[in-house]
């Protein structure tokens, strides 16, 4: 993980958020290609609006990712 500051004209930052997304009741529906299909539409998303996923974990019930993004 890479911890330096990014920089740009006036400002300095290291935003890195932490987001977990639960299956309602937490049925256990990531199983198999589901979990993989979420995965690729996470990172779809994520490069589409120009952030970058540091890691992301998957359960049987639940996904684990770290975003880290600009600030604009």
């Amino acid at each position: 993980m890479d911890n330096r500051y990014n920089r740009h004209n006036r400002r300095k930052y290291n935003l890195k958020v932490p987001i977990v997304l639960v299956t309602k009741y937490r049925k256990q529906l990531l199983k198999d290609s589901i979990a993989d299909d979420v995965k690729q539409k996470i990172f779809d998303i994520a490069n589409a609006y120009g952030y970058e996923i540091i890691a992301i974990e998957t359960d049987k019930d639940h996904i684990h990712f770290l975003l880290s993004y600009d600030t604009t």
